[in-house]
């Protein structure tokens, strides 16, 4: 018989299951991509994906594999970050500019 916390415990598993495709294929977006060529947004998230990756470089290929996970595991969290920011008086995080992004486009810059 399935209970409610199986209901729970399978929709949490999905949403890590299809986050993770979408973290890696983010990440090696704005990894690619020379700093210069992202918008602010990018610029400091490829530098903390940079960071943590050489923190988790310490458990080779396991230290990758885990931190693309524990990142697609905070997926529930990612619209509460905004309202929490802001109930706390700090800044809002800057957001990509999309259209001219480097990251976002995928294409060289011309």
């Amino acid at each position: 018989m399935i209970g409610p916390w199986d209901v729970i415990v399978l929709v949490y598993v999905l949403g890590v299951a299809y986050q993770a495709p979408r973290v890696l294929k983010r990440w090696a977006l704005i990894t690619s991509c020379e700093p210069i060529q992202l918008c602010d947004a990018c610029r400091d998230e490829r530098r903390q994906v940079m960071h943590d990756a050489d923190q988790w470089e310490v458990l080779g290929v396991f230290g990758s594999a885990l931190m693309v996970m524990l990142e697609a595991a905070a997926w529930y969290l990612k619209p509460l970050v905004p309202a929490s920011r802001k109930a706390l008086g700090k800044e809002l995080l800057p957001r990509c500019s999309k259209g001219t992004c480097l990251a976002h486009t995928g294409k060289a810059a011309a």
